[in-house]
């Protein structure tokens, strides 16, 4: 009897230990998993700069910004790109008719603009931002942004009433609400 009880006990602490092993290799394993994850991660949010190989590939080929609320404005949104050699910026509002500008600092508007987008994570940039269904809204403000880079990378998002963190649309928005408004005043004072 006793020879039996030692043979059982023998048998469950065999269990037990290989039960111990399985978990500590599967925690292991888990662990790898977790630290293989977290390497993407920070690999998918390097800068843009150090995914660059040559400049023109770290400029910024076209931005795009608008925002509508309300009320009616002279513009609502703004567009510049490379286009046949120059550099266009293109303005519509919710006042006015799409006008097209070839503008001598649009380099510096897209360099501008480019910066903004690196400091501030633009491109990743959820497709869609919007409040729960339980606070829906008819009235506020929409927004759009857009942006292509020369390697090819892009973004392209939008929301109603809801916006992702930082500063990126302000300041995307403020760059290029000024200078439309420059162009605007320049062009109603010919």
């Amino acid at each position: 009897m006793k020879f039996l009880k030692f043979i059982v006990i023998v048998v469950a602490l065999a269990m037990l230990g290989s039960t111990f092993t399985v978990d500590a290799k599967a925690k292991k394993r888990r662990s790898t998993v977790k630290k293989e994850k977290q390497m993407k991660a920070k690999t998918k949010c390097t800068s843009i700069k150090s995914k660059c190989t040559q400049t023109d590939q770290c400029s910024l080929d076209m931005v795009e910004y608008c925002n509508q609320g309300m009320m009616m404005t002279p513009v609502a949104q703004m567009h510049v790109e490379r286009k046949n050699g120059n550099v266009v910026f293109v303005i519509k509002g919710t006042t006015t008719e799409e006008k097209e500008y070839v503008i001598d600092d649009g380099e510096q508007i897209l360099k501008d603009a480019l910066k903004i987008i690196e400091e501030e994570k633009m491109l990743e940039y959820k497709s869609s931002y919007s409040l729960k269904t339980s606070e829906r809204v008819l009235d506020g403000e929409t927004w759009s942004f857009r942006a292509k880079l020369a390697d090819g990378r892009s973004v392209s998002s939008h929301g109603s009433n809801a916006w992702p963190g930082g500063d990126g649309l302000s300041r995307i928005g403020k760059l290029l609400y000024d200078r439309a408004y420059e162009l605007l005043e320049a062009n109603h004072q010919q």
